[in-house]
């Protein structure tokens, strides 16, 4: 089952390393992780999502509160968190505005940050799924014309839950 881990951590030097390799250490391979100050710039926020079973993610959440410098460790349920990715990319086209591409950017509601006479930069923020279709979408959208895929930037998710 996939999880989201939520690990307040003081902001000091290597801290990002030591959870890291706690999940490996564990045998957990980490399918996102994400990582910034908060509004206070002495502590950080990480966001790790692994895939585990009750057992594997109760042993990393107590390894991970025996760290010196957590704060905090919390399981984010997806349907109680606000759960987001950023992606950015980069389509090579054969002139330097493509229709298909736009509306594609409109009806995903991603923006255009770059257009230039060969290729465009497109930015979309949504849920993993979202995020996942837009690609789908793009490629498919490539598939016959003289465009292509360049690259692709992707952030991971970052979560935070709801309320109080």
């Amino acid at each position: 089952m996939k999880n989201i881990i939520s690990i307040v951590v003081k902001n000091n030097s290597g801290v990002l390393a030591r959870v890291s390799s706690l999940f490996g250490r564990r045998g957990f391979n980490i399918d996102s992780l994400s990582v910034s100050t908060t509004d206070d710039p002495q502590i950080s926020r990480i966001t790790v999502v692994a895939e585990s079973d009750d057992y594997g993610l109760a042993q990393i959440v107590n390894q991970s509160k025996k760290l010196e410098e957590t704060i905090s460790v919390k399981v984010l349920a997806e349907n109680d968190s606000v759960c987001r990715e950023l992606i950015l990319v980069k389509v090579i086209t054969s002139s330097s505005f493509d229709n298909g591409i736009v509306q594609l950017a409109d009806e995903f509601g991603a923006l255009i940050l770059d257009i230039t006479a060969k290729s465009m930069i497109l930015e979309l923020t949504g849920t993993s799924q979202k995020v996942d279709k837009f690609m789908d979408s793009i490629s498919k959208l490539c598939e016959g014309k003289d465009m292509q895929i360049k690259n692709v930037c992707r952030t991971g998710i970052t979560a935070i839950d709801r309320g109080v």
